[in-house]
């Protein structure tokens, strides 16, 4: 994790994503003797081994087989994951609380797990990190690169004398025209990321964690909860202000999606209580890293009063995507606030941070006011080659209620303003005053 990411407090989060629909019909087996056995998912590029009460996730490309992600089932489900697997015949469904939906049906596990690869051969982590990409890159035709000719340009420069160094440095240069977000590059202590920070971000990195530390998150008046995630406060007799700097945390620390989900309901419950009653409310998510998915949804779920699509997605399966499947969010918690709710966005609003956007700029009572979004939509699915480094990529395409992708462009304010970071950090947030200029006008 890069360096500007561990200052704002919110490790990165892969999780496993969805397709299909919302309702599959019918009611699944749930997990038994039913499950035993392998399968093979659609899209993701997993394989599932059940045995007994133990499941084995294995990473599978065209070269390589690499176990990954292993647990003892408790009651039918993942802990500590909260994923549960429902088996129907030949067809199994893997789900969590939140928007992980992954379908899978039987099959052998594939020819190449029965290969191990050396793990400190370059040759074979070129293969796989190349093959990852091929196999499951949802975005080439977004940024307009032919990775194949990628493959005919730097595979003759890894010979097998490359070093570390130099296969580091090899692999990141491939990445360089896929500037989005979620795509990265981790080897031990070093990390390749080609997504540019804003450069407000990099020269006020300092200022501005003291800043929101003792304004948004802290300070007079302030009310801080759901591990220090959500902090709210009045502004006026009028308008109620609510900050949230994150997706997941809630609970005080990283856990599954359910509990995140739970904790972050509760934490938007106790802000609506002591504000909902105000004219107006201003939601900050300027300086939001993302999380899951699930819980932007539960906070957006207490500003609607009916069921509302927030966005629809599908995933990498091959040479093509799994079916779209549309995610919605509905009235929740024991009040919705349907009053006018200004919403503050930022380049550095990314990721789930950006999926509430999207949910939030649906409904009719919402104005965005701020910069674009970071652009950076889909879920990140997590590989590690054979050697042990990490890569980071997006395999999904997400497309917003209205029809329109997103992804790398972020999404538009209603009304745009700059974020204006040195007289920010010398005390003057013009973005919030403009918001509470129209909050007190009714504009």
């Amino acid at each position: 994790m890069s360096r500007w990411l561990r200052m704002w407090a919110l490790p990165a989060l892969v999780t496993l994503a969805g397709c299909g629909k919302d309702d599959d019909g019918g009611d699944p087996t749930p997990p038994s003797k039913a499950l035993e056995g392998t399968w093979r998912t659609e899209g993701h590029g997993y394989s599932v081994r059940f045995e007994k009460d133990t499941v084995t996730f294995y990473e599978v490309t065209e070269v390589s087989c690499l176990p990954s992600i292993s647990g003892t089932l408790e009651d039918g489900v993942l802990p500590g994951i909260g994923l549960t697997f429902k088996a129907d015949g030949d067809r199994m469904l893997i789900q969590s609380a939140g928007t992980v939906h992954i379908a899978a049906t039987r099959a052998p596990l594939p020819e190449v797990c029965s290969r191990t690869l050396p793990p400190d051969d370059p040759v074979s982590n070129f293969e796989v990190f190349w093959h990852t990409f091929a196999e499951q890159y949802a975005l080439f035709d977004l940024y307009g690169v032919d990775w194949k000719a990628r493959y005919a340009q730097f595979r003759p420069r890894v010979p097998a004398a490359t070093t570390d160094d130099a296969l580091f440095a090899l692999l990141s240069e491939m990445l360089v025209p896929l500037p989005d977000a979620h795509t990265y590059l981790v080897a031990g202590e070093r990390t390749f990321e080609p997504k540019p920070r804003p450069a407000w971000a990099e020269h006020y990195l300092e200022e501005l964690t003291t800043y929101v530390d003792t304004h948004y998150r802290g300070g007079p008046g302030v009310t801080v909860v759901g591990g220090g995630r959500l902090a709210w406060k009045s502004l006026n007799e009028r308008v109620g202000y609510i900050y949230i700097g994150g997706m997941a945390g809630f609970p005080g620390e990283m856990s599954d999606e359910g509990t995140e989900m739970a904790a972050a309901g509760r934490a938007i419950d106790e802000a609506l209580e002591a504000l909902g009653d105000k004219e107006a409310l201003i939601v900050d998510v300027r300086f939001n890293l993302g999380g899951y998915d699930a819980v932007s949804l539960a906070i957006a779920s207490r500003f609607t009063e009916a069921k509302q699509l927030a966005f629809t997605k599908k995933a990498r399966a091959g040479a093509g995507f799994t079916p779209p499947r549309e995610h919605h969010f509905s009235p929740a918690g024991p009040r919705q606030y349907t009053r006018p709710v200004y919403l503050l966005t930022s380049q550095v609003t990314v990721s789930a941070a950006e999926i509430f956007t999207m949910a939030m700029s649906a409904l009719p009572h919402i104005t965005v006011l701020g910069e674009r979004t970071n652009g950076a939509h889909s879920d990140a699915l997590s590989r590690t080659l054979p050697n042990g480094w990490k890569v980071s990529l997006s395999h999904e395409v997400y497309t917003a209620p209205d029809g329109q992708v997103y992804e790398r462009i972020g999404l538009p304010p209603d009304v745009e303003l700059d974020m204006d970071v040195p007289s920010l950090v010398a005390g003057t947030d013009r973005i919030l005053q403009e918001a509470l200029q129209r909050a007190m006008t009714g504009g």
